[in-house]
């Protein structure tokens, strides 16, 4: 899990990366528990793979995103790809599939091997709807993913 400030400094202030079931305290109100996690698995010759737990949304998704960097930084470095593990994601909003196309994006342009594990319906449901799954490299385990982005890659 990556513990990065998502704001600075500036009057808005959103909720940083927390373990699941952790609470934050503005003042004397207390926000809600968020229940979002990543965690990353780095294995030499494979490729990284990120597993996501919880609700991708406005709030959580900068922490996805921020984690879809370090991830493709760390692939870059090793030339072995990246996965991102969605199939314990409840829900799936407008800014998680943002920081998706904008991967895919950023893949196609820099020729990065990468693949996204999409086997849910909170998931698969709104890349149907957008027509992005057959834009995405998804596959429905993390086994296949991984196969797929070692035969893209430099993966042994």
């Amino acid at each position: 899990m990556h513990n990065y400030s998502l704001w600075t400094e500036g009057e808005v202030r959103t909720p940083s990366p927390r373990r699941p079931g952790e609470r934050e305290t503005h003042g004397n109100r207390r926000t809600q528990v968020l229940d979002f996690d990543i965690a990353v698995e780095r294995q030499p010759e494979q490729p990284v793979i990120a597993h996501v737990t919880g609700s991708i949304d406005l709030l959580t998704a900068p922490a996805l995103r921020v984690c879809v960097e370090d991830c493709i930084h760390g692939s870059r470095a090793d030339g072995n790809g990246m996965v991102l593990d969605l199939s314990r994601v409840g829900f799936l909003a407008a800014a998680g599939v943002t920081v998706l196309a904008d991967t895919e994006h950023r893949a196609g342009r820099e020729n990065l091997a990468w693949a996204v594990v999409a086997n849910t319906r909170p998931v698969i449901r709104p890349l149907d709807l957008l027509g992005l799954r057959d834009q995405l490299p998804t596959y429905d385990s993390v086994p296949v993913a991984v196969d797929a982005v070692c035969a893209l890659a430099r993966c042994s």
